[in-house]
């Protein structure tokens, strides 16, 4: 290497040292601090937790959410008495807290035991012994599964709306009904509201009647179909 190389390649370690001493100055000298919000919480990062959705008074040091008023009085690590006042509120509509995620959202049913008495407090849940487990269920097919599982929804376009399937149906609940585009009921040539129950327990005013002998003897519901002519 002549001596002009050996120049060069000092210079440009030079500048790359240079570059470096100026990183270095950026990162630790303390500039002026713009106003800014702290979170409070433990300085001792080895005893702090993130902010979780569990609860509980590890909240106290930046560990859970306080989600109810029990929670706060509770001693720590005991599980604490069902809450009257719940913290943390929020809509969950589009714009607070998001919009609830169709193929996300989930429900599920624990077989609580006897030691989970606060359904609330889910850092207590492990408590249960062992852990609340899943309930469960045999489908058609005589499989046990768990029941856990998203909503069965439906969209209506048309009023941007969402709607769910029915399982199960109470007779004495369910109305027939007829509206117009805006949600209205419509009403019929005598002013009346197109609104009905499909039951009546005067079988004469009913749409829905059980049939004891219906499905080999083990009762069904049957519709009533009424055919009219002329002005009857």
């Amino acid at each position: 290497m002549t001596l002009n190389e050996k120049i060069a390649d000092l210079q440009e370690q030079l500048t790359i040292l240079s570059n470096q001493i100026n990183a270095v100055q950026r990162d630790t000298q303390t500039p002026d601090q713009r106003p800014r919000t702290s979170m409070g919480g433990s300085k001792i990062i080895g005893g702090s937790n993130p902010i979780d959705p569990s609860s509980g008074r590890g909240a106290m040091s930046g560990g859970y959410v306080i989600w109810n008023n029990t929670e706060i009085a509770s001693p720590y690590g005991v599980q604490p008495e069902v809450p009257t006042i719940g913290y943390n509120k929020h809509s969950h509509s589009r714009f607070s807290g998001g919009a609830l995620i169709k193929d996300v959202l989930e429900f599920v049913e624990y077989d609580w035991g006897e030691t989970i008495t606060n359904k609330h407090s889910q850092r207590f849940f492990k408590l249960g012994d062992p852990f609340p487990q899943i309930a469960t269920e045999q489908n058609s097919d005589d499989e046990t599964v768990d029941k856990v599982g998203l909503l069965d929804l439906i969209f209506n376009p048309d009023t941007t709306t969402w709607g769910c399937s029915a399982f199960e149906i109470d007779i004495k609940k369910c109305y027939f009904v007829e509206r117009d585009k805006d949600g209205n009921l419509v009403k019929d040539e005598n002013g009346n509201e197109k609104k009905a129950p499909i039951f009546n327990e005067n079988e004469a005013h009913s749409s829905i009647i059980w049939d004891k002998n219906g499905r080999e003897g083990l009762g069904c519901w049957r519709f009533l179909a009424v055919y009219a002519s002329g002005d009857e």
